[in-house]
């Protein structure tokens, strides 16, 4: 059956299991009729942009993404993250390849130009239910499929980790309890089964994919105890490390590397602007 042949498909449905988990509890910003609007506004612009017909299952999934974590008070503000997202899939190009996953682009630039009315998603999806088990379970055989179970995994022990020895020793208001709720936000689900693992922007060798986690997690939680605890530090983290790992396994032109230098720039200025943000008290 194509379902399991195509992971992409795979990534897809699971997505739509998390929008409907997260229409059922209350936690989804937009209405059924705008996640279909926005799904095929993405669609439509990556088949436009590069001028091809196919399945842009990509589009669709960066837009389900960004319906999933990022928060809105405006409805043109998911259109312009979207639309961002893509073009630096078409334009941000170093070698043959982008250098950023399109959702955490998304993110990174709707927060950067439209915070406060831009905020990341806290909401719980509900652990009870049999619908998030089953989007587990099918985020999991992803993850086998892609060969990115070292990311995750390693990321979310380091993670884990990391929040209880130093933020959870550092700062009173941290609790063990409101930590492990926040692992069933949309966000963190999304984050980590799709997000992070990203193959087109993640390295494919098991120890540097560890590597990879582990720095990630580590940034995230340096972020959070330096300037305290942020949700959308987990984006930053992955926003950076993601730029400055690539040309560790990925190699670049004379070319490519004049280009690597304004991408750096472009990506410090946006993270700059984000970390300048005083956080709402539901956004933090």
């Amino acid at each position: 059956m194509q379902i399991f042949k195509n992971i992409q498909l795979q990534q897809l449905i699971n997505l739509l299991l998390l929008i409907y988990l997260a229409f059922v509890n209350g936690t989804l910003q937009a209405t059924p009729l705008m996640v279909v609007a926005i799904v095929v506004y993405a669609a439509t612009l990556e088949l436009t942009i590069k001028q091809e017909l196919y399945i842009p299952y990509s589009a669709m999934i960066t837009a389900l993404g960004v319906v999933l974590m990022l928060g809105w008070s405006a409805w043109y503000i998911p259109f312009v993250a979207i639309f961002a997202a893509i073009a630096q899939k078409r334009w941000l190009l170093l070698g043959r390849v982008h250098p950023f996953n399109p959702s955490n682009f998304a993110l990174i630039f709707a927060l950067a130009l439209f915070y406060p009315r831009a905020l990341p998603i806290v909401g719980e999806l509900g652990r009870e239910a049999i619908a998030l088990w089953v989007v587990l379970a099918i985020g999991s055989i992803i993850l086998i499929r892609a060969n990115r179970v070292a990311i995750s995994l390693s990321f979310f022990v380091s993670y884990l980790l990391l929040s209880y020895l130093i933020i959870g020793q550092s700062d009173p208001a941290w609790s063990l309890e409101h930590f492990i709720d926040s692992l069933y936000s949309s966000s963190f689900i999304v984050y980590i089964f799709f997000m992070l693992t990203d193959p087109i922007t993640t390295p494919q060798k098991l120890s540097a994919q560890i590597v990879f986690g582990v720095a990630v997690a580590a940034f995230d939680i340096v972020l959070n105890y330096i300037i305290g605890v942020r949700l959308w530090h987990m984006f930053i983290a992955l926003f950076l490390v993601t730029l400055f790992a690539l040309p560790l396994y990925r190699k670049f032109s004379v070319k490519d590397w004049r280009k690597f230098r304004i991408i750096v720039l472009l990506a410090l200025t946006l993270t700059v602007i984000i970390t300048l943000r005083k956080p709402l008290y539901f956004s933090m």
